[in-house]
């Protein structure tokens, strides 16, 4: 199972530019000429919205659901701010951070 605290700091080691969530296939780390797939399982609906929930709050994910996408700054302790844009696809949420 994939943590999101885990996944930041690779982010901010690797100097990715960003991380991609989609379900049904493993998160995809970003670089500035190559994008690929992080060795393990795929990523499922259910944990790409326990993975957001883990940085936004209620309310946008309140928004989220109303408007079809959001997008905030998530800060952490030690670390600088990510963006976070999160969407609606049909009826899936997928996000990146960047």
């Amino acid at each position: 199972m994939y943590d999101m605290d885990q996944l930041l700091t690779m982010l901010t080691i690797e100097k990715a530019r960003q991380l991609r969530f989609r379900g049904g296939r493993p998160p995809v780390i970003v670089s500035e000429d190559e994008e690929r797939s992080l060795q393990g399982p795929p990523i499922t609906g259910e944990d790409v919205v326990r993975l957001l929930r883990s940085m936004a709050s209620s309310r946008q994910m309140r928004d989220l659901r109303e408007c079809g996408a959001v997008q905030f700054i998530y800060t952490t302790r030690g670390r600088s701010p990510f963006l976070v844009r999160a969407r609606m696809e049909d009826e899936n949420v997928v996000f990146d951070v960047s």
